[in-house]
């Protein structure tokens, strides 16, 4: 246990920009590289800032918690920030930074698919590491997450790719029925979940092709580009989907087989009827002949319940298996069924109850934490739609590297900041402790990480 007096004396120590440095450059040596070699879209006679300057600018502002680019300039237009950016990006001769006018209208013409590369490059990184590979689902498949969420909303058209939603209410004074139109930006995510960390593996944006669409795009439209497009960059990859019932359906099925991947799906009474009543049949028969060969006891510190399963349930020529738990604690009661392709035993039922249930991680340190806690995801940074994405990707990419950054370093574990402590500190490194040949020279020096 560290005491107070302790987390003081360390405080005075520690320089949180170079500590975030040393995460990145332990896993991501060639990050620089990359943000530098993206297809600059720019007419190069009139270059005064580097991709590399521009694009660590966005991803400093976000891991600093600045929920504006105005407000990015402001803070960071201090001597300190100058040479910090020049120090961590090799570039000496840097003598101002961007105003975010000159961000955004980069961002407006950058094509998002360099910024895809590089998390692309990111994740390959993290598995070839191995560093991960205690965390995979049955120790052999790695749980992604999918989820849907909204970014941004406009009382007013934004673009031609606005999603559209007509809500009808009553006129407080005149008791008229009246129509409201609001439009909105939704982003379907890919997430890898490994422990207590949420890592963005690829982002689809739910977007209408034009403004005059028969049928506007929805969550199920992206999950089948956002599939295709996980198949392609990650070919071989043992891949367990885990997401909310929506996706239990027989398309998905098909989806996930042809990509030779499995599922964990959460499942409610009213989406398959057909599965739900026979899984009830043969549940209730198991009971009524006393057998006890399908479940598994609960017992644990925080709660207790049990998981009943069947497996083998026949659906249109797809065997699925299906679990139930109920589990109890100190504050509530919960109940929640899940269907996979797996087989349920007694050794894994909890570990694939485990598993269902970090979907929820995609929620809560995923979208709430962007949303709420750092990055202010809903915020438009720029009124471009393009700008727009790249922000977004580029938000992912700064929590990939917090995240790993959060629960690997040994210093912020020690003194448990919470994460909005933690961007205001680095924040006042960026600004005020410069950083030393000898720090640049230390980052070289090779570390070890380890996660809790």
């Amino acid at each position: 246990m560290v005491t107070r007096k302790e987390k003081r004396e360390m405080e005075k120590e520690v320089n949180y920009l170079f500590e975030l440095l040393k995460t990145q450059n332990h896993f991501f040596k060639n990050l620089n590289k990359l943000l530098k070699e993206v297809d600059d879209p720019r007419h190069q006679s009139y270059i005064t800032y580097d991709t590399e300057v521009l694009l660590m600018m966005v991803i400093l502002k976000n891991a600093c918690n600045l929920k504006s680019m105005r407000e990015m300039t402001n803070e960071f237009n201090k001597e300190e920030c100058i040479k910090n950016l020049g120090k961590l990006l090799g570039n000496e001769d840097l003598e101002e930074l961007p105003h975010y006018d000159t961000i955004n209208d980069f961002l407006s013409r950058l094509n998002p698919a360099e910024l895809e590369r590089i998390r692309i490059d990111m994740i390959k990184k993290l598995f070839k590491k191995r560093c991960f590979d205690s965390y995979r689902i049955n120790g052999e498949y790695w749980g992604i997450a999918i989820d849907g969420t909204g970014i941004f909303t406009f009382d007013k058209k934004h673009c031609e790719h606005c999603l559209r939603r007509v809500y009808k209410y009553t006129d407080k004074e005149t008791g008229e029925e009246k129509t409201k139109t609001i439009y909105m930006h939704h982003v379907l995510e890919a997430k890898l979940i490994v422990g207590n960390m949420v890592l963005s593996v690829a982002s689809e944006f739910i977007e209408n092709e034009s403004e005059d669409v028969k049928k506007q795009d929805c969550e199920l439209k992206a999950f089948y580009r956002l599939t295709a497009r996980l198949k392609d960059t990650f070919k071989k990859l043992p891949i367990c989907l885990i997401a909310d019932s929506l996706y239990a359906c027989e398309n998905v099925f098909k989806q996930c087989k042809a990509n030779n991947w499995n599922y964990l799906f959460r499942f409610k009474e009213d989406r398959i009827k057909s599965i739900t009543d026979e899984f009830q049949a043969l549940k209730n028969m198991e009971e009524e002949e006393g057998k006890k060969a399908n479940v598994v006891k609960i017992r644990e510190s925080e709660q207790r319940g049990e998981i009943t399963w069947v497996n083998d349930i026949d659906y249109r020529g797809f065997g699925v298996n299906v679990f139930e738990c109920e589990v109890e604690d100190e504050k509530r009661k919960q109940k929640f069924t899940f269907i996979t392709d797996i087989k349920i035993t007694k050794n894994n039922a909890k570990k694939l109850m485990n598993a269902g249930r970090s979907r929820w991680r995609i929620e809560n340190e995923g979208f709430n934490r962007q949303k709420n806690l750092r990055y202010h995801i809903e915020h438009a940074s720029s009124q471009d739609y393009n700008a727009m994405k790249n922000h977004y990707l580029l938000t992912q990419i700064t929590e990939i590297i917090m995240v790993l950054h959060e629960h690997g370093s040994k210093i912020l574990r020690s003194m448990k900041k919470t994460i909005k402590e933690i961007s205001s500190r680095l924040l006042e490194a960026f600004r005020r402790q410069t950083l030393t040949d000898e720090d640049i020279a230390q980052l070289g020096k090779p570390m070890q990480i380890r996660f809790t």
